[in-house]
């Protein structure tokens, strides 16, 4: 019976996590009383929002503390099933993916340039969909990690 709850708890752990890494490509932030929104892919690789030739432009830089929010609860899900106390490892990932996704509009970076002059402007963002589904999927993840540690599969 151990043997067969075992076998049924890493595919899991793995959709798991798969389905927290889709959450990428949902809405990750959201201007504050407006309807623009960026998803996780723009935010963690950069994008340029506004731009009026050499003289001004505006963009988000590159993070990569963004992507590893989302891609750490995937590579943690396949953890268990290449090593004996993998769930262990896998708990650990799913923790670091939710303080990264909680962390998110702290570490986003936009910039302005205006005549090769750049400035970091603070924006107030609200928080969309996918940081937070993702957030859940590694709270489920963290829990079927634990339940596998207390029965001893770990």
């Amino acid at each position: 019976m151990k043997k067969q709850q075992n076998g049924h708890l890493k595919p899991l752990n793995v959709v798991i996590g798969f389905f927290a890494l889709v959450m990428i490509l949902l809405p990750a932030l959201v201007l504050k009383d407006t309807e623009t929104s960026y998803t996780g892919l723009e935010i963690g690789f950069g994008k340029e929002f506004a731009s009026l030739g050499t003289w001004a432009s505006g963009e988000i830089a590159f993070n990569p503390l963004v992507l590893l929010a989302f891609v750490l609860p995937f590579v943690g899900s396949l953890i268990p099933l290449f090593m004996t106390k993998g769930f262990m490892v896998s708990t650990i990932f799913f923790i670091a993916s939710i303080i990264l996704l909680v962390m998110i509009p702290e570490l986003t970076t936009v910039t302005v340039t205006l005549l090769d002059t750049v400035t970091e402007i603070d924006v107030e963002w609200t928080m969309g969909l996918g940081p937070i589904l993702a957030a859940l999927f590694s709270i489920v993840g963290v829990g079927l990690g634990m339940f596998s540690i207390y029965k001893g599969k770990a």
